[in-house]
């Protein structure tokens, strides 16, 4: 399998762990702090990274670029999961998921804006089709409305949205330069230090009290962390950002699925349509295979 294929599959694996991680936060947010959760997720996952990296450190990082990673990582890894656990606590997984779909079209605005990337049309056309199909699953009808006028969780939702997509984009230049295992457990170690002076400034536990099925949730969200953002800038050093960014799409997908399979709400014709919608915005944005370079 070439590079670009493996870098379309680890960027389809990002947006299912993504969705699946949603659900499980959803299931521990009412008994642990958004900070605690933050830190959680991104100590465990950097516990999965740091073996491989610390038996084989071989890359000597220039100091501006260790800052840049540094500062890359705590916008990331602990200002962009901080303001997406607090919307979870307050807004279903789903919607949440769905919203941050919305990902790959501000990363294609962000990257056509700036010059990074030319404009494309069918990168342009799958990702308002799935825009679509994530505002068909919004309506009333497609998920639970409870909480849906939180004005301060909405906020915070569109927030992390921004700030995946404008770091989808900023770490491009690092990762051509390093390997994508190095800087991903790097700018993971300095949001776990980050978070963990936030709980420590806060008052909130670093490791609370949960039941042993909470337990399970947060390890998953630590190891699908630690697999999910190796695999996803891996992908982003070889493809570009809007491709890669456009498989968040399959975050939403695998959040009803699950949902639906927990019994959460029951399944519509509305749902089914807008899984058509949205996975068409993946096949339309697939079929460009230039890579949109100025």
């Amino acid at each position: 399998m070439r590079d670009p294929a493996k870098a379309l599959c680890a960027a389809a694996l990002t947006g299912m762990l993504v969705g699946a991680a949603m659900v499980s936060t959803r299931t521990v947010s009412a008994d642990a702090t958004p900070e605690t959760l933050a830190f959680l997720r991104y100590a465990i996952g950097l516990a999965l990274l740091a073996p491989p990296v610390l038996r084989r450190w071989s890359v000597q990082f220039a100091a501006r670029d260790l800052f840049a990673v540094a500062g890359l990582g705590i916008l990331q890894f602990a200002v962009l999961m901080l303001l997406m656990n607090y919307a979870l606590a307050r807004l279903p997984a789903a919607t949440c998921a769905l919203v941050f779909s919305t990902v790959p079209l501000l990363t294609m605005c962000l990257a056509v804006g700036t010059g990074r990337e030319r404009f494309s049309w069918p990168r342009m056309a799958g990702a308002g089709v799935a825009v679509i199909g994530i505002f068909l699953l919004l309506a009333p009808s497609a998920a639970p409305a409870d909480g849906m006028r939180d004005g301060r969780a909405w906020a915070a939702l569109l927030g992390a949205t921004a700030l995946g997509a404008a770091c989808s984009l900023l770490y491009r230049p690092y990762l051509k330069r390093y390997p994508a295992l190095y800087v991903s457990a790097f700018a993971m170690f300095v949001s776990v230090v980050f978070l963990a002076g936030t709980c420590l400034a806060s008052g909130a536990a670093l490791a609370p009290r949960l039941s042993a099925v909470q337990w399970a949730n947060v390890v998953f969200i630590g190891l699908s962390s630690g697999a999910g953002y190796f695999c996803l800038l891996w992908a982003l050093g070889r493809l570009d950002a809007s491709r890669v960014m456009a498989f968040q799409a399959l975050a939403p997908i695998t959040a009803v699925v699950i949902e639906l399979l927990g019994a959460s709400y029951p399944p519509t014709w509305r749902l089914a349509g807008a899984f058509v919608l949205v996975l068409s915005g993946v096949w339309f944005g697939m079929r460009d295979r230039r890579e949109a370079k100025p």
